[in-house]
């Protein structure tokens, strides 16, 4: 007869593009993004021609900063974690 109750010595499996070198490069290619996209602000500003675009490398900006943010969010909170089980 088959116990219903989970077992707690499993460690969760995350998935691949959860572990920490994947949000490591996700930062990192976030980093470059958001560089280009603030080289664009430079070429809208210089521009005038441009300024009804500059939404479009703002709005990149702005979504890379936010991807950057909730992945080091993740990041520092698995960190603490690790270090809370370490303790």
């Amino acid at each position: 007869m088959r116990s219903d109750r989970s077992p707690l010595f499993r460690k969760t499996i995350s998935p691949w593009y959860d572990s920490e070198s994947a949000c490591i490069a996700v930062i990192l290619l976030m980093l470059v993004v958001s560089l280009f996209s603030v080289c664009g602000l430079w070429v809208v500003r210089g521009n005038p021609e441009y300024t009804p675009h500059l939404w479009v490398p703002a709005s990149l900006l702005l979504l890379c900063l936010y991807v950057i943010v909730s992945i080091s969010i993740r990041l520092a909170r698995r960190l603490s974690r690790q270090e809370d089980a370490y303790r």
